[in-house]
């Protein structure tokens, strides 16, 4: 009876690594039409298993904020908002510093 191998599932750091030599070798240009198409067939899928998985990452994270009288909340993770607005705050404050 043949033995079958448990595999253990990728990291998404390996998924990601994997990902990235695809991009290097499909970028690189010289493979063939039927190789570059494989190759770009699979880090699509790969790019979406990431994508997921950095979804229901996201859904889980909770930042803690303790309040003025000490207690501590939570609350959920908030993404691009938040980044994009302290984004526009640091290039106003770097443009007053300039100008």
């Amino acid at each position: 009876m043949a033995r079958e191998s448990k595999k253990k599932p990728e990291t998404f750091e390996e998924r990601l690594s994997r990902l990235e030599a695809l991009v290097t070798r499909l970028e690189a240009g010289n493979l063939p039409l039927e190789d570059a198409v494989t190759a770009f067939e699979e880090g699509m899928d790969l790019a979406k298993g990431l994508s997921a998985a950095l979804d229901a990452a996201e859904k889980r994270v909770e930042t803690l904020l303790v309040a003025d009288d000490g207690t501590v909340t939570k609350q959920p993770f908030a993404v691009a908002a938040d980044e994009d607005a302290a984004d526009e705050d640091d290039d106003a404050a770097d443009e007053e510093h300039d100008g």
